[in-house]
């Protein structure tokens, strides 16, 4: 009887981590769109590259500001009533999205999106770092990871499709509904795994504080949080928001393609996400598999913007190998897992994906500013401002620069993980 027992409660966290990964695939659906969407948001709203931007930014801002009390809460309260009020917030920013008329609505949107976003990851990592055996903790953190990435994958050529069929307001308010769906399947799955004795006491602030310090003194971890903003930020550049109007105009595809090919970054990450973390503590060589990823994007980078007579199966090989490599991200996460006690495990993951989301976020709008500053006074057919290939691939650079820095980085890292 208690081995039944004890077999159902593993049972149970699988099948939680397993409902919250949904909604981080959904989630994922939801943070791609402006990229998808961008011939429609500029038709409508003549956005300029950085008011366009600022739709990626303010949901990187929204989820990465949350990330450290988030996780201080986590450790203490549980996650379904979080995951809950979450997915609500993902759907009623869903819904002001899609009847937004004008660029601040959009932008409320996305900021109201973003912070519904937040807890999906930080609170399947906190479930498999606490519950889960430490020799399957990188699979599983990974696999989190990999099942989000489908989401985007999945939404490409699909989502265009639905876009030019039943318009954006509809397509908007269907994802609204599947929001509604996956509400219902985390209510049903998701216990509360969390005791009476951890609820927030009067002293919250000073353990909020004393964990905060005791991270600080680990400065391994905030190393790796700061060469994980490198190895995410060409995701969140190129596949959230820049790389399908990037490849319409240097390879002169359509749209639905241009879509596709640049989500199969997605399709790399989803393996990259679920190898390189199992490999990298299996062999103790963190440090290296990071380095080899970085030096990867950098020259897959090179080549996607200075090669002009890339074929579609060539951008599509490219990209998906630039996203194997970002899955170093998750190697990252890992490496601060394993430094992190567990009473401050999941603090420990929120400061990690607090820096590495608003470090993204910051980058976004950097290009999008220099894409404004550079801007050569072009007006498309629609009446938005048209940005050439040249144009786009010198703000691109910049990322560039970014992955030589992260590649710097690395050899402060401990040479084996503990």
């Amino acid at each position: 009887m208690d081995s039944f027992t004890l077999s159902n409660r593993k049972s149970i966290y699988y099948i939680a981590w397993f409902s919250i990964s949904l909604f981080y695939f959904y989630q994922y659906i939801l943070r791609v769109s402006p990229g998808i969407m961008i011939v429609e948001l500029r038709q409508v709203y003549k956005l300029t590259a950085e008011e366009f931007s600022s739709l990626g930014a303010i949901y990187l801002y929204a989820y990465s500001l949350l990330q450290v009390p988030l996780g201080f809460v986590l450790d203490r309260l549980g996650v379904r009533r979080v995951m809950a009020v979450s997915i609500l917030m993902c759907i009623g920013g869903t819904c002001l999205f899609a009847f937004a008329t004008t660029v601040g609505m959009l932008q409320i949107a996305r900021f109201c999106i973003g912070m519904g976003s937040a807890p999906a990851f930080i609170c399947a990592l906190k479930l498999v770092s606490d519950h889960l055996p430490a020799k399957d903790q990188g699979l599983f953190m990974g696999a989190t990871l990999a099942i989000g990435t489908v989401g985007a994958l999945l939404s490409g050529k699909f989502f265009v499709s639905l876009l030019e069929t039943i318009g954006r307001e509809d397509s908007l308010l269907l994802c609204a509904g599947v929001g509604v769906l996956i509400l219902l399947i985390v209510l049903g799955c998701v216990p509360s795994f969390q005791k009476k004795e951890t609820r927030l006491s009067q002293g919250a602030y000073m353990q909020l504080r004393e964990g905060l310090g005791a991270i600080a003194q680990r400065k391994e971890i905030l190393l790796y949080a700061f060469i994980a903003i490198s190895v995410y930020t060409p995701l969140c550049v190129l596949a959230d928001l820049w790389g399908t109007a990037f490849l319409m105009e240097k390879f002169e595809l359509n749209r639905a393609d241009a879509a596709q090919i640049t989500l199969y970054m997605y399709g790399g990450l989803t393996v990259g996400s679920l190898l390189l973390p199992w490999f990298s503590l299996k062999w103790g060589r963190l440090r290296e598999t990071i380095q080899v990823c970085s030096v990867g994007i950098i020259g897959a980078l090179l080549m996607l913007l200075y090669i002009d007579t890339l074929t579609s199966g060539q951008l599509t090989v490219l990209l998906t190998l630039i996203g194997i490599f970002c899955g170093a991200e998750m190697i990252c996460f890992a490496g601060a897992a394993q430094l992190s006690s567990v009473s401050h495990s999941g603090l420990s993951l929120g400061v990690v994906n607090t820096l590495n989301m608003l470090g993204g976020a910051v980058i976004q709008q950097a290009i999008g500013w220099y894409l404004d500053f550079q801007w050569q006074g072009v007006y498309g057919k629609d009446g938005a401002r048209a940005y050439g290939p040249d144009e786009l691939t010198a703000a691109f650079l910049i990322l560039i620069v970014i992955m030589a820095a992260c590649t710097l980085m690395t050899f402060k890292l401990p040479k084996r993980n503990l």
